[in-house]
């Protein structure tokens, strides 16, 4: 059965699914966060830093609280660099398929240029013809 389903299916809460002692909530509730949202730890050592926190001295508690913070940063910055490639990408795609339409519509357009200029000369033709022959 996965870890994160109890034993009638249902799926547990992250409250349930770790051992947070109560100090460490009143204490940490934002570092609670950070331990949840980190994408450097498995569940086993979330599990670890809840159990470790109410040993830790403020100087150690600060430091992780820095690493998991800066870790956060670190991420949403690349978050945001690859959403930035991926709009520049998109945007030049979109002016790409733009260009591409564009030059169809023209192609397109010269075709039915050169067959109504065809078709004029045609009917000029005949016209001249009927004009001859009278």
């Amino acid at each position: 059965m996965a870890d994160d389903q109890t034993q009638t299916g249902q799926t547990k809460t992250d409250d349930d699914k770790f051992a947070i002692p109560k100090v460490v909530k009143e204490k940490y509730p934002d570092l609670i966060e950070l331990i949840k949202g980190t994408e450097s730890m498995n569940d086993d050592e979330r599990e670890y830093w809840f159990q470790i926190l109410p040993i830790m001295t403020d100087e150690q508690v600060e430091k992780f609280r820095g690493i998991l913070d800066n870790e956060k940063k670190q991420l949403q910055k690349l978050d945001k660099e690859y959403e930035d490639e991926l709009q520049k990408l998109n945007d030049k795609h979109l002016v790409e398929w733009q260009q591409f339409e564009t030059e169809e519509k023209r192609k397109k357009l010269k075709v039915a240029e050169k067959k109504h200029e065809e078709e004029e000369q045609a009917n000029e033709e005949a016209l001249l013809d009927q004009l001859n022959n009278f």
